[in-house]
């Protein structure tokens, strides 16, 4: 289907050349059945070198641009050759595959004017799970904005969070290191880096497999160097013949996991490889991630799954293929490298699939200390637990996500090159409490948060701060250093308007609403933030998995589906832009169900709101007093798990003692 689109967009084009790009595996076959003129090009887009345009002329047009890509992680990752193809006045862009989860490529204008001259648009479904988006202008348009929009149509309004520092790449891996960037600069081995009127275009030059006898030659901007995948590979090593030696050698270098070997691999791609579309598969079978003629595969008994790039990547739609699946034992004969290696295990933890491994060799020191220790911390039993296995899974993605994601990789580089860059955004945590007597429990919870700057708005609605054992809580939480603003509510003052009060006094950019009588693990907030940027939600929290039921002393583990896209997340882990609550006009002035319309008005204004994991997280219910009415019997629908007593998942690591004066039994439940 797709070569016959292609068939007409070839002549139907005129009389100027076209350029045909393919990226990711299996993308060139489509182009090859057509009919081409002398002057036409076909490009492949993984191995062009950055800095080296694809057509001749200071401006050069092509009266057709077509990409097919594989599947959304290589096309997202093309984006940054992208920035080399010609302006068009027909763009193509075609996807092999994509994701169930992911929505259609409809493309938006940029918003400058410079699609209002658009003539026609056409998206359509092709094969099983394909995609053609074709766009005609009456003159010709820049190529790499129109891929940019089909891409960011199956990820919604908003792009999240941005990778600095501005970025110059050169080679041909540079696109791998800086996926998705349209505004990444393509240089020459020795530079410099293009000025903007007198602006460089970039604060970091990386030069991806340059020759070190070239003298880098611009003293305005720093520049890194780094080796292409394939320079450790096994075959470049010793020879194809040499594998054991070759990997003996690698072993005798002595190689610890520290900061400079992690940081030495290219980044994984958070935006589209990551948890998103986790099932719960614990009956499924096992997997091997190992080598099947020269190649890197995941099997499943003697069926290939996937078939790993030779540089490692592994593709979202890889990952679709993967989730049924119990896990995946890793077999670490079968890699064309070292690095290859990494990147292909630290991808698989980034999606969240559960990994089992033995001994790690020290020529993959570059996963890192903290994900090595995982990847053999559980067995082939443990991924039968239901609940072990998704805790085995939340681990293994935190590590990789937060070593080897893009974002984290190009704020070390920068503080590597001596390059300046903006501080991360701070969480500004809002606790409104009728309750005196669980200031100090809630204080707890919020002390232990870690990998967050934060500060807390906490709001005594109805009573003041020298309420008993309000004062020695607050003194408590003083000495952990976090900052804390307190606000004093009337009794009478609506809940949704004491929130909209609260977030007035903050001062984060981001906003965390906070219930005063749950339980929070010590990475709740930092697992919202990285669900934040590789989800690219407007609003991020959990679901209600596990219930604490105070009046019969039991717990629940209700294991509803993590890692979607929602309508309803718990309240008490709503994680927010402050932008936008501004465009949704922040809380409603009402006395309950404040969530549930702070959700509701994030829909509707076409944000979507995205559940993450929610092991890290026990809401209590009491007899009474929530602003959120239902009965016990709501909780015992459909519960997978359930156990007397306070029973939380291993990922809220126990429960702080409440800060200030003891707080009653009758008030905060059982506690561990």
């Amino acid at each position: 289907m797709i070569t016959t689109v292609l068939r007409g967009a070839l002549r139907s084009r005129g009389d100027e050349p076209a350029v045909l790009g393919h990226t990711g595996a299996g993308s060139r076959a489509p182009l090859a059945r057509l009919r081409y003129r002398p002057e036409d090009r076909i490009v492949d887009l993984d191995t062009h070198p950055m800095g080296t345009p694809v057509s001749e002329g200071e401006d050069p047009e092509a009266g057709l641009v077509a990409v097919v890509a594989a599947t959304p992680t290589d096309l997202h990752r093309t984006l940054t050759t992208a920035v080399h193809l010609p302006r068009a006045a027909h763009v193509l862009v075609a996807l092999l595959a994509a994701p169930g989860h992911q929505e259609p490529p409809l493309p938006s204008a940029p918003g400058l004017g410079q699609w209002r001259d658009l003539h026609e648009m056409r998206v359509r479904r092709v094969d099983r799970n394909g995609w053609v988006c074709e766009l005609f202008f009456p003159r010709a348009t820049e190529a790499d904005q129109v891929l940019d929009t089909v891409l960011q149509g199956t990820r919604g309004r908003r792009r999240g969070p941005a990778v600095t520092p501005v970025a110059a790449l050169h080679g041909t891996e540079g696109a791998l290191w800086r996926p998705g960037d349209t505004g990444a600069q393509g240089i020459e081995v020795s530079g410099p880096v293009p000025l903007r009127r007198v602006t460089p275009r970039a604060d970091l030059a990386l030069r991806v497999g340059a020759d070190p006898e070239r003298a880098w030659t611009d003293p305005n901007v720093a520049a890194l160097d780094a080796e292409p995948t394939a320079a450790d590979s096994w075959t470049g090593l010793l020879g194809s013949d040499a594998p054991t030696r070759a990997r003996a050698r690698v072993r005798a270098r002595g190689q610890s996991a520290d900061e400079a070997l992690v940081h030495a691999v290219a980044p994984i791609d958070e935006l589209t490889v990551n948890p998103t579309g986790f099932t719960k598969a614990e009956q499924g079978a096992l997997g091997d991630l190992t080598v099947h003629g020269n190649r890197a595969v995941v099997r499943e008994g003697s069926k290939v799954l996937v078939t790993v790039a030779a540089d490692g990547t592994v593709t979202d739609v890889d990952l679709t293929r993967l989730r049924h699946l119990r896990g995946v034992r890793v077999d670490w004969s079968g890699h064309t490298g070292p690095t290859a290696a990494v990147r292909a295990v630290a991808s698989l933890a980034a999606g969240g699939v559960p990994l089992l491994s033995g001994p790690v060799p020290a020529w993959a020191a570059g996963l890192g200390g903290r994900l090595i220790a995982l990847l053999t911390d559980t067995d082939e039993e443990g991924l039968r637990s239901r609940l072990r296995r998704e805790e085995h899974s939340v681990r293994l993605r935190r590590a990789a996500l937060e070593l080897h994601g893009t974002r984290p990789r190009w704020r070390a580089l920068a503080r590597r090159a001596g390059v300046p860059l903006p501080p991360e955004p701070t969480v500004s945590v809002v606790l409104c409490t009728r309750r005196p007597e669980m200031v100090g429990f809630a204080l707890a919870q919020i002390a232990r948060q870690r990998g967050v700057d934060a500060e807390v708005v906490l709001t005594l609605h109805g009573f003041g701060a020298d309420s008993p054992g309000v004062a020695s809580a607050l003194a408590e939480f003083d000495a952990t250093g976090i900052p804390l603003t307190v606000y004093e509510a009337d009794a009478d003052r609506l809940f949704g308007a004491v929130l909209n009060d609260a977030v007035a006094r903050a001062g984060g950019s981001l906003i965390a609403k906070w219930d005063d009588d749950d339980w929070y693990g010590p990475d709740h907030l930092a697992d919202l933030l990285l669900a934040r940027c590789y989800s690219g939600a407007e609003l991020v929290g959990t679901g209600q998995d596990f219930v604490f039921l105070q009046e019969v002393d039991l717990t629940v583990w209700r294991s509803r589906e993590s890692e979607t896209a929602t309508r309803f997340i718990a309240g008490g882990t709503i994680l927010v832009d402050r932008v936008v609550l501004e465009e949704t006009g922040g809380f409603r002035p009402l006395p309950r169900a404040i969530d549930t319309q702070l959700l509701l008005a994030v829909t509707r204004g076409g944000g979507r709101v995205h559940r993450t994991h929610g092991l890290g997280y026990v809401l209590r219910r009491t007899g009474a007093g929530h602003t959120w009415s239902e009965d016990m019997s709501y909780f015992l629908h459909n519960y997978a798990q359930q156990w007397s007593g306070w029973r939380p998942s291993a990922l809220l690591e126990g429960a702080p003692a409440p800060l200030g004066a003891p707080v009653a039994t009758d008030t905060t439940g059982e506690t561990p």
